[in-house]
């Protein structure tokens, strides 16, 4: 570009313009608003992270109770304290991390149905907008007299 026409630049401004806030989801809305979707939703939830805790319960259960069994047939206080000491954390490990993979799945699959389903847009005024045909600029409806 030349030195002119680099001069001859304006800045144009014009009415700062409003920021329309981003739209709401339906599953959100749906939550937030306490319906029966919303709380078949959260319900849904809650049943996920329920079965997985319980799982998680049932395997540490399981794993605690057969302890004594396994003193019972080692029948060896050096063995029975390395086992009470070191190998029942590796199990315990294994299952809180299994359950934490496991909620965080859920919570993410939450997540996902909750912001898969964008709401219809909708007016912000009292009367939807309609457009006219041969301007094609959108205008507001009045209601009838």
């Amino acid at each position: 570009m030349s030195p002119e026409q680099a001069a001859r630049r304006e800045t144009v401004t014009g009415e700062p313009r409003r920021v329309r806030p981003l739209p709401r989801h339906r599953a959100q809305s749906e939550i937030d608003e306490q319906t029966a979707l919303g709380g078949a939703y959260v319900r849904s939830l809650m049943r996920g992270q329920l079965r997985a805790a319980l799982t998680g319960f049932a395997v540490l259960a399981l794993t605690v109770a057969t302890l004594p069994l396994a003193f019972r047939a080692l029948d060896d206080d050096a063995v029975t304290w390395w086992v009470l000491g070191f190998a029942v954390y590796a199990p315990l490990g294994l299952i809180a991390c299994w359950y934490v993979r496991t909620a965080e799945r859920n919570e993410g699959d939450f997540a996902r149905l909750v912001a898969d389903r964008p709401t219809e847009s909708r007016p912000t005024g009292p009367y939807p907008a309609r457009v006219d045909p041969p301007e094609g600029r959108p205008t507001e409806r009045r209601p009838a007299p």
